[in-house]
């Protein structure tokens, strides 16, 4: 019988609060995360073998590691609609979109096949946990762990991605082919965004516990070898320029509501006759730009509060159920001051100074001191321990976070 069946799962533990981030790491080659990210980061791909040092010595004893989340685990995750997941065939190459009952997914040992699940991160702590290892990046620039399952064959073709991607093998192996090759250009005759003209130039066999980390517009193929195969992916989302600023200029607008003398109607007492009727007058503009100097529109400052909050938003699949049984603010507070709480899998946490976005709402605006800094806790730790807070009443936004179940008490 093959190992991959015998194999144990693997038990990922989660990254500490504080990471020694000039200390050489195992995950990224004994190189500190201060040295990748000044000599790889966005740069060059880096190949790791034994990224994952604990499978390489579990085989050395005889007692190989199979993937933190079984082949039986991924497809019942599969048939939940609220999972993103697509299921790709080769040869001919068709592209179908979940969720998939367990009986329309190919055997292990099946040809030509690929299983893909998003945010996998926000459905098994396993996936939770590998994601916690990578926060020596900006929070601001995770998109999300992708999983990959496959039969002998399985892959997506060859393709390159516009964000940063570390991808980590976790059961049987993939051969990876890689190219930073100019011609991007692809095959407008396929369903799926696969190179026209793809040549390799670097070619390696993953085995798990390895890992390979590629930077954006890195060409690449990765073609399963082993029954079950498993790539787990890290990936970095990079928005344009165009997108960050509309999100933060709509925000922005949002708020104007709120400044009151906005609400004054425009008057021109000094307007003077003119024989020019069809142009915007001058006296318009000269108090529209006292207002527009007076907004600070033209520092980043007053965008980056609304960029913060989109990008704190949550992915669309998203769904938070509140708390059963529900806890009054009373018993709130209590519980607050000798439990753990967490984000919740699918919660988004960014902060930009000491104002906190939770799943794109300003938390911590005219909140108290206590549960600002508890906010903040949440941002920069993602748990919150012990504490001592004040009165909580029904419009504290730790309790309204807590109601609608983006923060949960740690089992």
């Amino acid at each position: 019988m093959n190992s991959f069946y015998l194999s144990k799962p693997y038990k990922p533990p989660h990254a500490p609060e504080n990471l020694p981030l000039d200390l050489p790491w195992a995950l990224l080659g004994n190189r500190s995360p201060t040295e990748f990210m000044k000599s790889y980061w966005h740069k060059k791909p880096l190949l790791v073998r034994g990224a994952i040092p604990a499978f390489s010595l579990a085989k050395q004893l005889g007692e190989p590691l199979g993937s933190a989340i079984s082949a039986a685990e991924l497809f019942a995750i599969a048939n939940d609609e609220n999972v993103e997941s697509r299921l790709i065939k080769a040869k001919p190459w068709s592209l179908t979109s979940g969720p998939f009952k367990k009986k329309t997914i190919p055997a292990l040992n099946a040809q030509d096949w690929t299983l893909l699940l998003q945010g996998m991160e926000a459905r098994h702590p396993a996936a939770a946990k590998v994601i916690s290892w990578f926060r020596f990046i900006p929070d601001a620039r995770l998109d999300d762990l992708m999983i990959s399952i496959a039969g002998p064959g399985g892959g997506v073709g060859p393709h390159f991605d516009s964000y940063d991607v570390f991808l980590i093998q976790m059961s049987g192996r993939r051969r990876w082919r890689i190219s930073k090759q100019t011609d991007l250009s692809l095959n407008p005759k396929l369903p799926l965004k696969i190179l026209q003209h793809f040549q390799a130039e670097h070619e390696w066999d993953l085995e798990p516990g390895d890992m390979l980390y590629l930077p954006p517009h890195v060409a690449h193929d990765g073609i399963a070898l082993d029954p079950g195969c498993q790539t787990w992916s890290v990936g970095f989302r990079a928005q344009s320029y165009k997108e960050l600023l509309q999100e933060g200029l709509w925000r922005l607008a949002e708020h104007l509501e709120t400044i009151p003398e906005l609400e004054e109607r425009f008057a021109d007492p000094k307007q003077v006759a003119t024989n020019s009727p069809e142009q915007l007058p001058d006296e318009m503009v000269q108090q529209l730009t006292q207002k527009l100097q007076g907004l600070h529109l033209d520092r980043v400052e007053s965008f980056l509060p609304g960029i913060a909050a989109y990008l704190s938003e949550p992915k669309p699949q998203a769904i938070f159920n509140g708390p059963e049984p529900i806890q009054s603010p009373l018993q709130f507070q209590a519980a607050i001051t000798k439990g753990v709480l967490i984000p919740h899998p699918q919660t988004r946490l960014l902060a930009t100074g000491k104002t906190v976005f939770c799943n794109g709402e300003n938390m911590t605006t005219g909140q108290s001191k206590d549960t600002q800094t508890a906010w903040n806790s949440l941002a920069r730790k993602h748990s919150l321990r012990t504490m001592k807070q004040g009165k909580i009443d029904p419009e504290n936004s730790l309790y309204q976070a807590y109601m609608a179940g983006w923060i949960v008490f740690q089992p």
